[in-house]
């Protein structure tokens, strides 16, 4: 269901959220967000992606942009346990290959980042593998 509302910013950017809805939301203290931001059309938008007391990990991928590419990752992340959040490919333009973007939470992954990385990196498709943790 939509609601609108309108707040007043606060220092520095912050927002604050009506707290009934904060809660429906699930906007808690450690929940994990993603915020689309689109300075042309002076928009934002923000979707919760975790919970509180998950292990994230953003994912970017420079890959092959083929049929069966996104299936051989998401059966790795699968393989070690880890738990796709979020995820997002773009088309490279005139260079055939593609760019993925996912959010995976690792907290019970089984093996290693590194493990992970490797099995990533052995894919023929897989050009570029960039790993970082969300604190």
């Amino acid at each position: 269901m939509r609601h609108y509302e309108i707040v007043r910013i606060k220092e520095r950017g912050k927002v604050e959220i009506p707290l009934d809805y904060a809660y429906e939301l699930g906007l808690v203290e450690g929940a994990y967000f993603l915020l689309e931001i689109d300075t042309d059309l002076n928009e934002v938008h923000i979707e919760r992606i975790a919970l509180p007391g998950k292990k994230l990990v953003e994912v970017e991928l420079i890959v092959d942009d083929k049929p069966g590419v996104l299936a051989k990752i998401s059966g790795l992340f699968g393989k070690h346990g880890a738990n796709i959040l979020f995820s997002e490919s773009e088309e490279l333009e005139g260079i055939e290959l593609a760019g993925i973007v996912a959010v995976i939470d690792v907290s019970g992954m089984s093996g290693t980042l590194e493990e992970l990385r490797g099995e990533l990196e052995a894919l023929k498709e897989v050009k570029e593998v960039v790993l970082r943790p969300l604190e």
